[in-house]
């Protein structure tokens, strides 16, 4: 298959999908792994797309995230009872990973004071655990956001290549067994994939209403999470 004809496979998947992995890429082309990440490596010099570690996402996504001001009052009753199981995972000495989700900053504040370490880029959670005297806490530092009250970038993703976590806590804006895992935007995705990457288990936090729902960029395949943690049937 010539090198123009892939590019334009490969440019179609990305404007429907927001983001191509480079192993899809490669089954539904039939070529090399390699071959994929040259065609990715020209289609971003050229500013077509943007490269991201196994494959390639829009070059201007729509940043349709909610703030997390307006995400933390959704669903706050029903968030919380998933909270109360995700805790008893939690034990004396592990390294826990928190993303900047909602879901995330209750089980930051509903974390018992117990010797172990969370690694988060969320100012949120940074400060829900800030009385908590055992609990050590690891900032990933990064570029500021406002929006999501969280740190974003390539330096968070850089430490969080390097560290090993026992758990990380993640949620989403949507999921089902078939489609996977998604997110609203580039800058979740890298952090919460650079996560899953680091820990030995990965738990899920995800309400019913999230479920059969699509957004813009797929984190992952549901069989990827370890854990799901969900009150729909």
């Amino acid at each position: 298959m010539k090198a123009a004809t892939r590019a334009n496979h490969i440019l179609r998947v990305i404007s429907e999908f927001g983001q191509a992995s480079v192993v899809d890429l490669t089954e539904e082309l039939g070529v090399s792994p390699e071959t994929i990440r040259r065609d990715l490596k020209k289609l971003d010099k050229s500013g077509e797309l943007i490269r991201v570690h196994g494959g390639a996402i829009k070059k201007k996504n729509e940043d349709i995230g909610t703030s997390f001001n307006k995400r933390a009052g959704h669903n706050v009753g029903e968030k919380k009872s998933l909270v109360d199981e995700v805790i008893p995972y939690i034990y004396e000495g592990s390294v826990i990973g928190l993303d900047a989700s909602s879901s995330s900053w209750l089980v930051a504040q509903s974390l018992p004071d117990i010797e172990c370490t969370v690694v988060t880029n969320s100012l949120n959670n940074i400060t829900a655990l800030a009385n908590k005297t055992k609990v050590t806490i690891i900032s990933l530092g990064g570029v500021f956001s406002e929006k999501y009250k969280a740190f974003y970038g390539r330096i968070p993703q850089k430490t969080l290549s390097e560290l090993t976590l026992d758990i990380c806590i993640i949620s989403c804006e949507g999921f089902d067994e078939i489609t996977g895992v998604w997110d609203s935007n580039e800058y979740n995705y890298e952090i919460k994939k650079t996560l899953i990457s680091s820990s030995r288990q990965t738990i899920l936090m995800a309400d019913k209403n999230k479920y059969k729902k699509k957004s813009l960029i797929k984190i992952c395949e549901l069989k990827e999470i370890d854990t799901l943690i969900t009150n729909k049937d």
